[in-house]
């Protein structure tokens, strides 16, 4: 399915990302406004979020095309239009879609890739693309 092995870990990274801000955010208002499980909340968030720019940040050196394919694989799949799927969801995936963004310049490799947040309401589960963990 995938070209680079690392293109998988970038997915996985960024699901994680996602699946951790879709369980955290708004926990501080669940839980009411303790201190402590807010500071959790955005402890977990960050260090997802830290653990998958760590590995872009490794990967634009070490294998950039990983980076790419990741990219241009997740906007294929936000492209891909299901006949079940509303329109409302539809034009919300093209949005998101249009907000990955990959580039190469003499100043060296920049990526782009929305907030999770961005996906609530579009009818995608975490991992995007089937994947097997």
């Amino acid at each position: 399915m995938f070209r680079h092995k690392e293109t998988k870990d970038l997915m996985i990274a960024y699901a994680k990302w996602r699946e951790t801000v879709d369980r955290t955010e708004g926990s501080e208002t669940v839980f009411g406004a303790n201190a402590e499980v807010s500071e959790i909340a955005r402890d977990l968030r960050e260090d997802a979020e830290f653990a998958l720019r760590i590995l872009i940040q490794d990967l634009k050196k070490q294998n950039p095309f990983a980076i790419k394919e990741w990219v241009e694989m997740t906007k294929v799949y936000l492209n891909t239009i299901e006949s079940s799927v509303p329109e409302e969801q539809i034009q919300q995936r093209k949005q998101i879609a249009r907000d990955w963004k990959f580039s190469r310049s003499p100043l060296g490799i920049s990526v782009r890739y929305p907030h999770p947040s961005q996906y609530w309401g579009s009818g995608i589960g975490v991992l995007g693309p089937d994947l097997d963990w």
